[in-house]
């Protein structure tokens, strides 16, 4: 089952305000035409990866995350607790809204839009997760 990242307004913000500003000084900066072009690949090299490819898939009795390039995954029967987090520094999501989910050697972070319905198929996969 798929379920699908979520994207938080300050995210976008980032990336349009990043691509308006690169833009904007593409036109009224000629000096800096190289600089400017390298910077607005980057930013949409960076950012358009993690919203394109941002969603947690729990398969037969994995749970895989995958956000911009990067890919994690853990089995279903390692998981031993989940809780709700707003820390910024969590890597893994797009958005504040966050969950941490914690296994036996490793922690995972994401942010899915349907968190209630991804909680209650984990539970039926696994019913020793603890959820706060």
């Amino acid at each position: 089952m798929k379920f699908k990242g979520k994207v938080a307004v300050w995210f976008w913000c980032i990336l349009i305000g990043g691509n308006a500003l690169t833009i904007y000084e593409l036109f009224f900066s000629r000096d800096s035409v190289v600089e400017l072009v390298g910077a607005f690949f980057i930013i949409n090299i960076v950012f358009l990866p993690m919203i394109i490819r941002n969603y947690a898939e729990i398969d037969y009795d994995t749970l895989s995350i995958y956000f911009g390039f990067g890919k994690d995954s853990m089995k279903t029967n390692e998981i031993s607790e989940i809780y709700k987090t707003h820390n910024p520094i969590a890597s893994s999501a797009a958005s504040l809204d966050r969950i941490v989910i914690k296994g036996k050697k490793k922690e995972m972070v994401c942010a899915v839009r349907e968190k209630d319905k991804m909680l209650s198929e984990l539970l039926k996969k696994n019913s020793k997760i603890t959820i706060y």
